[in-house]
């Protein structure tokens, strides 16, 4: 990957806290949001509409639709705590 090919990133749920994931990314000048996943795809799409998210991001309806998304580098778990170990170790 070259230095200005961006890390595509996935998010796992749209909690609070994945706003502000959200914000991070879009702020990086070496990232970009690629795709989001939630266990509903209209709370998903939701999300996505709240964020301006571009017509090329992804959204899926599942968190396992999201972790086998080949074209993603990189991914960012913000679940409650309870679920980060299952996720991560998923993402793995």
């Amino acid at each position: 990957m070259s230095a200005k090919t961006p890390i595509r990133f996935r998010i796992v749920g749209c909690a609070e806290i994945a706003r502000k994931v959200l914000w991070a990314i879009t702020r990086a000048p070496n990232a970009t949001l690629y795709v989001v996943g939630r266990r509903s795809i209209d709370k998903a799409t939701a999300f996505a509409k709240a964020n301006n998210f571009l017509p090329t991001f992804k959204i899926y309806s599942s968190y396992d639709a999201v972790l086998d998304d080949p074209d993603v580098n990189t991914i960012s778990v913000p679940l409650p705590t309870s679920l980060h170990i299952k996720w991560a170790v998923l993402a793995v």
